[in-house]
């Protein structure tokens, strides 16, 4: 989908290499701390104080699951299961 008036886009994306490189790291893991904060508290709010493994799965299955075949997805997610 792409909803952004190309103009703007053009603008946004120079301001963006106007940057340093340490600038635009930041702005990305500033980005994914704030995007994590989301999952979590939906996470959170779906299924009420679940212990931090299950959370951290859950974080994995929200951000990566999607990223792999069945089997590597589940061995994966087993490993924070203890």
């Amino acid at each position: 989908m792409i909803d952004t008036d190309p103009v703007i886009e053009s603008k946004t994306r120079t301001l963006m290499m106007n940057k340093s490189p340490e600038e635009r790291l930041i702005i990305g893991c500033s980005m994914f701390t704030f995007a994590k904060t989301i999952v979590r508290s939906s996470i959170m709010q779906k299924n009420g104080n679940i212990p931090l493994c299950d959370l951290r799965k859950e974080l994995f299955l929200r951000f990566y699951g999607n990223d792999m075949d069945k089997n590597t997805r589940e061995r994966i997610a087993s490993y924070f299961s203890g």
